[in-house]
């Protein structure tokens, strides 16, 4: 700070000298303009001299005295010439009146002055400038027409207040400025001493602090590698007993797949035995319709109308066996993937809850204009279309929704197959929107395992690689499938 503080005395000094050059011409300038003033009030003054060349510009320029002595006619520009000529011949110090309308072409403005003059011109309210450039300092003062100066400048053109010209005053500065290059250098001498006794008493301070600091560390870091290890061994249980929950919590996870999958297999084995069972009694049922049918002609019914009904009671015994087949096959696991028509999986899975979807009015749409080709485990890919049309369909008589609908639109991109299943029952809680996936979460009070949901995920994103996500319409809900239409490497 005290550094800073003597550099801007400097700066300070500098603008001083600065001030005091400016201060000396404006001096010098004001001087010259009251001896012209003094001389116009005079319109000119004669000066005896044989020596003296008159101004040429002015008329007449001499006269001669009774005593025949010559009279040189001395007007304010010729005294300012001469002034000018006298002060000049001093070292490092010149005077110049000048104009951009001559009459005198000694008085001619070089370049730098020409543009002082031209600014004087434009600006008339500016009464000097000035400028140090390098050792030279320039000023120049503007000279304005007055009363006094109308009657030799009238025929010019001028009026009162305009400029006529400039007095410029130049002087050479390099001994001041050598001065203050002294003193500048005494003070940066003061400046490194500072700066140096600064960095002295800084490295004391920083010596004593290290060694201080140095043993108070040692202590620190006992401490601090006692608390690390401590901390360590919390850490390690922690992590242990976290690593311990979540492999317990995977375990738990597999384990419930697993069962769902046996009761899948034991359902799909159950149903084969049932299917097994049931052939015996429907070829049975089918040989006692055809002895009564008989029977019946012999009597004398009409054949026509046994016929109609026999023909009516085999179709609902060979629909009642095709869906037993489908029933099994459907809990049947797939052991390879395959290309697979997804349109016909989508109605396999519709014909198993078509009767219930009938008995409660829910309309169900599929909306397919061509075949659909996809890539995976159509079973699996039944299994989940049959899991999302079962909960709309609980959930649209839960909640008792007038016209109930579920609408499957089936489309396809460049490399996917997608499947949307939408419902007309309101939608989800957004509360569980995020949940609905997650093992074990359910809506349903009692009947809910929170299982199906989240084995469907399990299929669409682990066994087929695709995608299965849920949101809200301003209807219901929509489930989005999609599904590659090739194999993944």
């Amino acid at each position: 700070m005290i550094g800073m503080t003597i550099k801007d005395s400097y700066r300070s000094q500098e603008q001083l000298v600065n001030e005091v050059l400016k201060n000396k011409a404006i001096a010098i300038f004001d001087l010259v303009v009251d001896i012209r003033h003094w001389n116009a009030q005079f319109n000119g003054v004669y000066a005896k001299s044989e020596t003296m060349t008159p101004n040429p510009y002015l008329d007449p320029n001499y006269i001669k005295s009774d005593k025949n002595e010559t009279l040189i006619w001395i007007n304010p520009a010729f005294m300012t010439r001469q002034i000018s000529d006298i002060a000049s011949k001093r070292d490092g110090f010149s005077l110049k009146i000048t104009s951009n309308t001559l009459i005198n072409h000694n008085n001619a403005p070089d370049n730098s002055e020409k543009k002082l003059l031209d600014y004087f011109e434009s600006n008339p309210d500016v009464p000097y400038l000035w400028e140090r450039n390098g050792d030279e300092f320039k000023f120049m003062g503007a000279l304005k027409v007055e009363p006094e100066c109308m009657s030799c400048h009238k025929k010019q053109g001028y009026k009162i207040g305009d400029v006529r010209g400039g007095i410029s005053v130049s002087f050479n500065t390099a001994n001041e400025l050598q001065q203050l290059k002294e003193i500048n250098k005494d003070k940066e001498y003061g400046i490194l001493f500072l700066i140096i006794a600064a960095i002295g008493t800084i490295i004391t301070f920083f010596t004593y602090y290290s060694i201080k600091r140095s043993d108070d560390n040692q202590i620190s870091n006992l401490n601090h590698t006692l608390e690390m290890k401590v901390n360590e061994l919390d850490e390690l249980n922690q992590t242990l007993h976290n690593k311990v929950k979540q492999e317990v919590k995977k375990q738990r996870e597999k384990e419930n797949l697993l069962i769902q999958q046996s009761k899948q297999a034991a359902l799909g084995e159950m149903i084969g035995n049932i299917a097994h069972q049931w052939r015996q009694p429907i070829s049975a049922v089918s040989a006692v319709m055809m002895n009564i049918k008989w029977t019946a002609i012999a009597h004398g019914a009409q054949k026509d109308f046994l016929d109609e009904r026999i023909n009516e009671a085999n179709e609902q015994l060979n629909f009642m066996s095709q869906t037993i087949d489908d029933f099994r096959n459907f809990f049947k696991p797939d052991k390879e993937k395959e290309n697979f028509n997804l349109v016909e999986e989508v109605q396999r899975a519709y014909s198993l809850l078509e009767a219930i979807l009938q008995y409660n009015n829910i309309i169900l749409h599929v909306n397919a204009d061509e075949e659909f080709i996809a890539y995976g485990y159509p079973n699996e890919f039944s299994q989940v279309i049959f899991n999302i049309v079962s909960n709309a369909k609980d959930v649209l008589i839960q909640r008792e929704v007038s016209s109930p609908e579920i609408t499957i639109d089936i489309s396809q991109d460049v490399e996917h197959v997608i499947c949307e299943i939408c419902d007309n029952a309101g939608g989800i809680n957004e509360t569980y929107l995020e949940k609905i996936f997650e093992p074990y979460f359910t809506t349903k009070d009692v009947n809910g395992t929170g299982i199906g949901l989240y084995i469907s995920k399990e299929i669409i994103h682990k066994h087929m690689k695709g995608t299965l996500h849920v949101e809200n319409t301003s209807i219901g809900a929509k489930f989005t499938i999609s599904i590659p239409k090739n194999k993944v490497v």
